[in-house]
């Protein structure tokens, strides 16, 4: 299977908005540290992580104690990414067999050792973990719950990065395949972009904009309206300590530029799909590298970039999400 980045859902009709559960850190109940990027995550985000019911997640804190989030204005609750971590090692406990009075509300490292202990024996739920098959089938279907429910359990199992590389860009590729065949129809296509958009906000939640951390502004150039691979790499980065602007599709360079200027940002990535004009691009990178602090790098992505030849070491082309990597490496001292 090609992993070339983001020329998934080649015929997608644009990037969908971006939800955000954000707010400032704070130490976690059982810890007394802060969780990752500060994360902090609603009852409802909390219980699409953890697939874990809202009802049981109240019941554990009367019951147990655990967890323990904590309360904003107007007594809505707030879990840490500790607080969901321990909650998904729960879950799994429970499928393995245990009872929730055997396991809610122990400590982290006891849960992680569970874990590992239990992990040579798949579990019922282990097995029937989504598969390229259950998800295409579910979309062949039009069983957009099945569909949503297959990708969640994806991404809570296998987390940010490996869901993208090994779930969400595969499935896209393959659909675009598949519709290209006359086996599968436009509406599956949207529907697809719709559920993955929706489970890449979801993920992209967790995340805070780090002080100090290099920054990545995305975007398309004009007439480019192929958004989802935008917002994967949004995600790939936050999960690499990377902090991501989001500027969307379709955008004039000059407006490209000043954003990067505005935030002052150490590289602007850009999607250029197979069905973008290679001449037009190659015309708005020239002038953008003019326009730019010569610091600033242009990474380009998609199925497009490989085609443009372009001579300059400014410019990098990244293919993969081992090319992805190796760029985000070059930004490493440049952030705290």
């Amino acid at each position: 299977m090609s992993k070339t980045i983001v020329h998934a859902v080649v015929h997608s009709r644009g990037a969908r908005s971006v939800e955000t559960v954000r707010g400032p850190a704070r130490p976690d109940a059982a810890s007394g540290s802060a969780g990752p990027n500060g994360a902090r995550y609603s009852i409802r985000v909390t219980s699409r992580l953890t697939s874990i019911e809202l009802d049981t997640l109240r019941m554990w804190e009367r019951r147990y104690g655990f967890p323990r989030p904590e309360r904003v204005s107007g007594g809505s609750r707030v879990y840490s990414e500790v607080d969901v971590e321990a909650l998904r090692l729960i879950k799994r406990a429970l499928d393995q067999g245990y009872r929730p009075g055997e396991v809610v509300g122990k400590p982290l490292e006891e849960l992680t050792q569970l874990a590992i202990v239990a992990s040579p024996t798949p579990s019922p739920a282990a097995m029937a973990s989504p598969t390229m098959a259950t998800i295409l089938g579910a979309l062949g279907r039009d069983e957009v719950a099945v569909l949503r429910a297959e990708l969640r359990q994806a991404a809570v199992m296998l987390g940010p990065k490996r869901f993208l590389v090994e779930v969400a860009h595969p499935i896209c590729v393959r659909v675009g395949e598949l519709w290209a065949d006359g086996k599968l129809e436009v509406r599956h296509e949207h529907m697809l972009s719709e559920c993955l958009s929706r489970q890449l906000r979801v993920l992209m939640s967790a995340y805070e904009e780090r002080p100090g951390a290099p920054r990545v502004l995305l975007s398309t150039l004009p007439n480019e309206r192929h958004g989802l691979g935008l917002a994967m790499a949004e995600v790939y980065l936050a999960a690499s300590q990377i902090t991501p602007i989001l500027l969307g599709v379709d955008t004039p360079p000059e407006q490209i530029v000043k954003a990067a200027r505005s935030h002052a940002v150490d590289a602007v990535g850009l999607l250029v799909t197979q069905a973008s004009d290679l001449k037009a691009t190659k015309s708005h990178l020239r002038w953008m590298l003019g326009e730019l602090p010569r610091r600033m790098r242009i990474w380009v992505g998609g199925a497009g970039g490989a085609g443009l030849g372009f001579g300059d070491d400014a410019v990098r082309i990244v293919a993969t999400w081992g090319d992805m990597d190796e760029a985000i490496s070059t930004l490493a001292g440049r952030g705290t």
